[in-house]
């Protein structure tokens, strides 16, 4: 062959091996670009999706923020009723409290007042124990106060004592009631029921017991051993 176009084919060969080369890079670039094209279309498909989530949990947000204005309205109505509730019981709630402290000093003062209503009761149940008690004692003398009584009411009525002759052995009955008068605590009557009973003198009533005398109508064992005690100093 010519060595000229033999020249001009391997330069020709040359030219192209270099433009299949270049032509296979430009296809590589190529590839490499479609992969991240294909890769930016996957991440814009994630960011949209993302965008989407977010738009949701935005249009959420948005609903809470709305529900927690609500309340908040709610919550300053209510504060403002709260208010004019306060404004109008302050007052009543002041004056109540007044009230419960003019009832508690009054209170106490009534429990003092009742402390000491104790005190006189009790010094009244006291004087009542030691009346009745003078009165247990000296209830045989008060009894001849009233045989006394009665005996002078019967005297201004015309009813004299018996004579000397009218009693049993050992004396009248006038006489033995004369006799037995100055005992303490025994009056005429209980004197005329000794002498019914038959204690006709003086030396019989001291020779007597206290339940002999306690044994006769109207005499108790207090009022016996009185009547026993005075007939041994007549």
């Amino acid at each position: 062959m010519d060595p000229e176009i033999d020249g001009k084919v391997a330069q020709l060969e040359s030219g192209l091996s270099l433009e299949q080369q270049r032509l296979e890079k430009l296809w590589d670039a190529y590839e490499q670009q479609e992969k991240d094209l294909n890769a930016s279309l996957d991440q814009i498909n994630i960011l949209e999706a993302d965008i989407g989530t977010k738009g949701t949990l935005i249009t959420s947000l948005q609903e809470l923020l709305s529900e927690r204005d609500a309340k908040l309205r709610e919550l300053e109505v209510e504060r403002q009723r709260q208010m004019k509730v306060e404004a109008e019981y302050g007052p009543r709630i002041s004056e109540m409290e007044d009230t419960i402290k003019d009832q508690t000093d009054k209170y106490d003062r009534l429990l003092s007042i009742t402390q000491e209503m104790e005190s006189e009761l009790d010094l009244a149940r006291r004087a009542l124990h030691a009346r009745d008690s003078w009165f247990n004692l000296n209830v045989s003398s008060l009894e001849s106060i009233s045989d006394l009584i009665k005996e002078w009411r019967d005297i201004q009525a015309g009813k004299f004592p018996e004579g000397s002759g009218a009693g049993g052995p050992g004396g009248g009955k006038s006489e033995f009631v004369e006799a037995i008068s100055t005992i303490k605590g025994l009056g005429a009557v209980k004197a005329e029921n000794l002498y019914d009973s038959g204690f006709h003198t003086v030396e019989e009533l001291k020779a007597a017991s206290v339940e002999d005398i306690a044994s006769v109508v109207g005499f108790t064992n207090m009022s016996a051993s009185k009547v026993v005690n005075g007939a041994k100093e007549l």
